[in-house]
């Protein structure tokens, strides 16, 4: 119960100062990653990197774990009290430069409103997002869409609704060793175009290590030889 406290405590205060950072005139956005209590990367030694938080991901009887947080403000300031518009759309994405399983390497994160569970949508690439979204009808599902989401004020939102766990029997397959990022974007549907940054109204990313700065690779199959697979996140 005391381990549950403080994870729950730590969390608080993550979200008080995402809140922060948050203009409350909107439109703006923060993302952020930490570790919960219990889990394996929340105390690393201090040979490991200490500018970009990492999960060891080598042992299997450990917890690698992730709380991964989204402040934003949606406000659209086109908006005016005569022409009122919907606040801007929210976009997640989890990114991964190694393409997991050899095809996708983007994963969109999207909630349809009340009712609807958490979807995940996996794509290639940014090419194949764009695709997507300027398909008719669109297929790229924002996380929240300005037209359902009334958020004219910070809001925070803890994605997968808590604390989750990075091992096959949670995400259902084994997640690459490597860089991953978490992207934010607030955009105008009118105007959004997801390859070019100067068409997002805000946007944030945070970046978040498995075990090692790229993919890693079977040790049996290294000269010389190692013993470990390197190429997941266990």
């Amino acid at each position: 119960m005391t381990s549950f406290k403080n994870s729950l405590f730590a969390s608080s205060l993550l979200i008080i100062s995402l809140i922060a950072d948050v203009e409350a005139a909107g439109p703006s956005i923060k993302v952020a990653i930490s570790f919960p209590t219990g889990s394996a990367g929340l105390s690393n030694p201090k040979t490991l990197p200490s500018s970009t938080k990492i999960s060891p991901c080598i042992n299997s009887t450990q917890n690698d774990a992730a709380i991964f947080t989204v402040t934003y403000n949606a406000t659209n300031l086109k908006s005016t009290p005569t022409a009122p518009l919907s606040p801007l759309d929210l976009y997640v994405f989890f990114y991964n430069p190694e393409f997991i399983s050899g095809t996708d390497s983007f994963y969109s994160i999207s909630k349809a409103g009340m009712g609807v569970g958490i979807k995940v949508t996996p794509y290639a690439d940014a090419t194949a997002i764009q695709a997507a979204y300027t398909a008719s009808p669109s297929t790229l599902d924002p996380y929240l869409a300005g037209a359902v989401n009334f958020n004219t004020t910070v809001a925070t939102e803890i994605l997968f609704g808590s604390a989750i766990r990075i091992d096959p029997t949670v995400v259902g397959s084994l997640l690459n060793t490597g860089t991953w990022q978490l992207i934010g974007i607030l955009a105008d549907p009118t105007t959004f175009h997801f390859q070019n940054p100067s068409t997002w109204v805000a946007w944030d990313v945070a970046v978040l290590m498995f075990g090692m700065p790229w993919q890693g690779i079977d040790g049996s199959t290294a000269t010389p030889a190692f013993t470990g697979n390197l190429e997941t996140c266990l």
